[in-house]
């Protein structure tokens, strides 16, 4: 497993570069080196801070569970579902996950 480390926001959106990809600015906002690979965003339990995953028993009532593991994570690629997503669950917040190679950098995402 990955190690990963969780960052506060970064004030200054106006300071990003106006060219570039969606992702390529938030790797500029928030300091991720640029050969990083953004996995997605994902939910977070508000409370436990742990990660929305698919059940690792498909025959539990439900289909999702929480993990302490953000690589287990269920990664959404677009901000609508995850938005979709989050409101299904209102004890979730929503997290930005990037690949770094050795680890995993977390970032809240409001």
């Amino acid at each position: 497993m990955k190690r990963y480390a969780t960052r506060p926001t970064v004030e200054g959106a106006a300071d990003a570069p106006a060219d570039g990809s969606p992702v390529a600015q938030l790797k500029h906002l928030l300091d991720v080196p640029a050969e990083a690979c953004f996995l997605g965003f994902a939910l977070t339990h508000d409370a436990t801070g742990d990660y929305l995953c698919l059940a690792p028993d498909r025959s539990q009532v439900t289909l999702c569970s929480w993990s302490a593991a953000p690589d287990k994570a269920v990664f959404f690629r677009n901000w609508s579902d995850t938005l979709q997503a989050a409101a299904a669950r209102p004890e979730a917040g929503i997290v930005l996950i990037f690949d770094v190679g050795d680890a995993l950098l977390v970032f809240p995402a409001r």
